[in-house]
């Protein structure tokens, strides 16, 4: 269903664009963008997740179509970057493999991630001016063409019963493992890690190497696909301003209306199940962005 409603979309924005009367222009600007989402939560009911802005930017062509002086439709076609500051601070646990088998162990973490989204946004609406000001309200369809992340984490924790050693980084004698996070979410595969510098876990009478950088799906025992979808889609509005007859600044709005992430990929960082076995969450998170724009048409 949401395939078709997209491929509509596209239809229409291509007839659009086909049109002999159209009027062409460029653009640029600056996005503040984040994530919107529930909260993973501990065992009290206390979020452990937070998404803060990240700046990317658009930059891109447009096309209009105006009825009268006043009205008329705008189909845009950019290259766009947004994403969010990810945090995860509390609750959580890590499993350490070997070739002989696994251990859990349970503690706390801490995840601080830049994750950047790179999308060809195709956004068309409806304008409306008078005077110098212009209003514009419409749909966009985006198609991730990219999406990595980079940052840091922190676990500290001890091995699951019956045997509760803690858990310490043999080299530093620390209770806790320091890893960077390199991620590209579009080609890292499972249990893949950059092994140029490694960690060495001590679990008690046990010592595991591990990679210093870790990549996307360390975690993961096998492909559960991308985190982030294809395809995202949602609505859009804003305001603009003329400075000139072509020159114009404006800010705009796009509110997400589909999931971004794949829910057989999106991997709960606080909790497994009884068994061991790691547990999938079903979130919906989507896109915000608030863009600055300055631009220009013919």
């Amino acid at each position: 269903m949401k395939s078709k409603y997209v491929f509509l979309f596209l239809l229409l924005a291509s007839s659009f664009a086909l049109s002999a009367q159209i009027r062409y222009g460029f653009k640029t600007g600056l996005n503040f963008a984040h994530f919107t989402g529930p909260s993973e939560t501990n065992d009290a009911g206390a979020n452990l997740e937070t998404w803060k802005n990240v700046t990317g930017f658009h930059i891109g062509a447009t096309f209009s179509y105006h009825f009268t002086d006043n009205y008329g439709l705008r189909m845009e076609l950019l290259y766009s970057k947004k994403g969010a500051k990810y945090t995860y601070d509390g609750q959580s646990y890590r499993i350490f493999r070997y070739s002989t088998g696994s251990t859990l162990s349970t503690g706390s973490s801490r995840y601080l991630i830049n994750v950047n989204n790179s999308y060809i946004d195709i956004p068309l609406v409806g304008v409306a001016r008078w005077g110098d000001f212009e209003l514009s309200a419409g749909g966009y369809v985006s198609f991730l063409v990219g999406s990595v992340g980079d940052g840091s984490l922190r676990y500290s924790g001890k091995t699951a019963p019956p045997q509760e050693y803690q858990v310490k980084d043999k080299n530093t004698k620390k209770d806790e493992l320091v890893f960077n996070l390199n991620y590209n979410y579009r080609k890292d595969d499972p249990g893949e890690g950059d092994n140029a510098q490694v960690v060495i876990a001590e679990l008690g009478t046990r010592d595991v190497e591990m990679p210093k950088t870790l990549g996307a799906y360390f975690d993961y025992p096998e492909d559960k696909g991308n985190l982030f979808n294809g395809i995202d889609y949602g609505l859009t509005g804003g305001v603009s301003y003329y400075l000139s007859r072509t020159l114009y600044a404006g800010l705009r709005i796009q509110y997400g209306l589909a999931d971004i992430t794949n829910n057989n990929a999106d991997l709960s960082k606080a909790r497994v199940n009884s068994d061991g076995s790691l547990i999938y969450r079903a979130d919906n998170d989507k896109n915000f962005a608030i863009q600055a724009t300055i631009g220009f048409g013919f």
